[in-house]
């Protein structure tokens, strides 16, 4: 539906052309009617006009002042001049403009309508996805900083495309570096933010200190950077020259680690921050880069012998920690990451959405039942639990759940949730309580969607003599006029504005036959202002005028 503004200070104009517009079956349109400049400047306020059909000639404000205000807050918003001949020279100059077309007003409704058409046609085809699609591609570059930043990260907490999804995200995002081949990994840390302390200079030290470590590196080695966290860093870097891969992977670390310390000491001399580094010990996959980055992140905590301005290579496995499998190893970091989606979680909970949260915690079973045994194991099952109970402990504290304990499960199966061998029973357990949730959120939503149809509809019934468009029924509830428009279908299968149409024509057939009140005094008690429009309006869906139903109904 799009909202469309009629302006001209002789009243009868207005109404005469509201009426026209009215009949056509194939105008979805919201009609906002204004017998002034200054009033229709008032009514800008009440939300997006798209298309805005304007005598020019109007005291106080020219339709031509009008028509700019209007692009200036409304760039697509189409305009139409009703002109005179008199305007005609104004109107063509006008039309340069673009999104801006002119009738005479000598030429009748017919070329009104064609050129609402033309309007609607240009709208129609700027909103197409195509055209969507083509600007987004002409816009991509202007955002690809941002957008690589953001796909390394993902990358880097352990959401991984495969292959061929990774190589074409990578050439869309023109990142520098190759998908196939593993990537040379440095962490670093910000020891000290100097002056460096608001959330704006935070984010202009990272792309200063990103900027100083490809001054070095661009000669010989891909690079790419993104923040990590508040705080640390990752670098990412492969060999520029082609050769073969071990021999390649070698150099990309003997090309990081010679110029790491100068990198640290010029960050030190330029921004006057001071940072710690450590560097991978080889080059990794990208399916690891997730588990690697964790391992980095304790070591570089942990195994440092200084405060800060720390440079290290990554400890092996026999010097750093106790020997684990692959599979074990891999089994922990998916856990982790799994942790890390329960936004995802959130979201279907606010949304009733129990199958989502079913199959949700059904991938959860699975991935408990391949975390180690032993007391390593005991612990993981632990973070698992403990993550998800605070979650839900979170998530109910946030939302003013509280009452819900008790009605649909009890404190205690939260907070004293056992940790079994298998940990099946425990994700049951925690799938009861999303399920409880979840229910509780979908029944709220429902009953709060059948209250408010409710409302509305006793609006409509109380003040079908006053004003019931959209934009006025949308600011009683609150809620947008587009959404609320596809609310009221999808929940009732029916429009609003057929419903105000329907309860104005029973209420209608009801004075018809029970009150001697004049046809356009009916009119005006369901909130028709015009006698005509009224009697066209009745036919068109009665099929019979108000006299001759009247008639019909006398005995």
């Amino acid at each position: 539906m799009i909202r469309l503004m009629i302006v001209d200070d002789e009243p009868f104009a207005v109404k005469y052309l509201a009426d026209a517009l009215m009949e056509l079956d194939w105008l979805d349109a919201e009609m906002i009617k204004a017998y002034s400049g200054r009033e229709a400047l008032h009514k800008f306020e009440e939300g997006k006009i798209d298309l805005l059909l304007t005598d020019i000639r109007m005291p106080g404000m020219s339709g031509m002042e009008l028509a700019d205000l209007a692009r200036e807050r409304w760039p697509r918003c189409r305009v139409i001049f009703l002109t005179g001949y008199d305007d005609f020279g104004y109107a063509q100059s006008a039309i340069r403009k673009g999104g801006i077309d002119y009738v005479l007003k000598t030429e009748g409704d017919e070329a009104i309508i064609s050129a609402i058409r033309k309007a609607l046609d240009d709208i129609a085809r700027e909103i197409d996805s195509e055209e969507i699609l083509k600007r987004s591609r002409e816009q991509l570059h202007l955002a690809v900083p941002s957008l690589q930043r953001d796909y390394l990260l993902q990358l880097a907490q352990g959401e991984v495309d495969s292959l061929d999804a990774r190589i074409r995200r990578f050439d869309e995002l023109e990142i520098g570096l190759d998908a196939r081949r593993p990537v040379q990994i440095a962490l670093g840390r910000i020891d000290e933010w100097g002056s460096f302390v608001l959330p704006g200079d935070k984010a202009l030290l990272y792309y200063s200190i990103q900027n100083i470590a490809e001054e070095y590196l661009k000669e010989s080695l891909n690079f790419a950077a993104f923040p990590y966290d508040r705080g640390r860093f990752v670098w990412l870097v492969q060999c520029r020259a082609v050769e073969e891969r071990t021999v390649a992977d070698e150099q990309a670390y003997k090309l990081l680690a010679g110029n790491a310390e100068i990198i640290q000491n010029a960050t030190k001399s330029l921004l006057k921050v001071p940072i710690s580094l450590i560097l991978a010990s080889t080059p990794y996959m990208w399916e690891d880069l997730s588990p690697r980055i964790d391992m980095l992140k304790i070591q570089l905590a942990g195994g440092a012998y200084h405060d800060s301005e720390v440079l290290m290579r990554e400890l092996s496995d026999a010097a750093g920690e106790e020997q684990r499998s692959s599979r074990d190893f891999f089994a922990e970091n998916d856990m982790r990451a799994y942790l890390r989606n329960l936004d995802l979680l959130e979201t279907y909970l606010d949304n009733g959405e129990r199958e989502a949260c079913r199959n949700l915690f059904a991938e959860l079973a699975v991935k408990g039942s391949v975390l180690p045994d032993g007391q390593e194991g005991e612990l993981l099952k632990l973070e698992l639990i403990t993550t998800m109970t605070a979650f839900f402990i979170t998530y109910i504290n946030k939302r003013r759940l509280a009452s819900l304990i008790g009605a649909a499960f009890s404190l205690e199966a939260l907070i004293q949730l056992p940790v079994q061998a298998d940990l099946s029973l425990t994700v049951r357990h925690l799938a009861a309580i999303a399920d409880s949730l979840a229910e509780y959120n979908g029944r709220k939503q429902a009953e709060r969607t059948t209250d408010l149809i409710g409302r509305i509809r006793q609006y409509v019934n109380e003040f079908l003599n006053e004003e019931l468009s959209l934009t006025k029924i949308s600011e009683l509830v609150h809620l947008s006029s587009p959404y609320l428009s596809r609310m009221y279908k999808q929940t009732t299968g029916q429009g609003l504005l057929e419903y105000v149409t329907e309860v104005r024509m029973n209420r209608s057939k009801q004075l018809l036959r029970t009150s001697d009140h004049k046809i356009q005094d009916i009119a005006a008690l369901v909130g028709l202002d015009s006698a005509a429009y009224f009697t066209r309006l009745f036919k068109k869906e009665t099929g019979v005028t108000p006299q001759e139903y009247r008639e019909s109904t006398v005995k």
